[in-house]
């Protein structure tokens, strides 16, 4: 018994100086940074909806690192420096791809990410009518993917985030309203009594693919109501 009393208090002892070690390790102090980009353009997501992978490589603790995507499409991750491989995750508004990105971490590191995305949508314009108020956006929708489209949505939020599960007000367009994609597409939302009293409300737009649980957006805009 006072055998297995003292091998405990041995193993107690050196479990204590592994974690000092551990303990003594450097944070990381560098920091990998970049946008998700089609054609060197940022795509807009939903906010914390979307996510990239880091797995360093022949480091101690090999384990993947989740880096959210910001809802502007930017990215950024505290690191050591070392090789990292980049991983593009399923679930997002673009084509799943399996092939990942070498990435060599030495201070502050910039690293853009390339994606497909099933459509994108430019040209995007809004204004306001305050005689009838009216929010009007316009845009184009390009298809790039095989996908089927569903709907195109303009949101329109009280704050700087918005999204599909942050908007005070949405209306959409099926995907009848979008057979023909040639011509450019109107979206417009009465605006409630409570939004349009605000001096300025926050609008994007965002599309959906058919088999996607997410939407592509664009960048959110400020419009100032008053």
């Amino acid at each position: 018994m006072k055998s297995k009393i003292i091998s405990i208090a041995i193993l107690a002892y050196f479990l204590i100086l592994s974690g000092c070690a551990y303990d003594n390790y450097d944070p990381p102090k560098s920091f990998l940074t970049g946008s998700v980009t089609y054609n060197n353009i940022a795509l807009g997501v939903r906010s914390g909806a979307t996510q990239l992978e880091l797995w360093q490589y022949g480091f101690q603790l090999r384990s993947k690192i989740a880096v959210n995507i910001a809802q502007d499409g930017t990215y950024s991750a505290r690191l050591f420096d070392g090789d990292y491989k980049l991983v593009r995750l399923s679930g997002a508004p673009w084509a799943n791809q399996t092939d990942s990105i070498s990435v060599h971490v030495s201070g502050n590191t910039t690293q853009d990410v390339t994606v497909t995305p099933y459509y994108t949508i430019t040209g995007e314009n809004f204004a306001y009518t305050k005689n009838d108020s009216t929010m009007t956006a316009t845009c184009m929708v390009t298809k790039v993917g095989t996908a089927a489209i569903t709907s195109l949505t303009l949101y329109v939020g009280i704050t700087d985030i918005v999204d599909a599960n942050n908007a005070s007000q949405t209306t959409t367009l099926n995907a009848a309203a979008l057979a023909d994609l040639t011509t450019s597409k109107t979206v417009k939302v009465a605006l409630s009594t409570v939004n349009k009293a605000r001096s300025a409300v926050f609008v994007r737009l965002g599309v959906l693919s058919a088999g996607s649980s997410e939407r592509l957006y664009t960048q959110i805009q400020k419009i100032t109501l008053q």
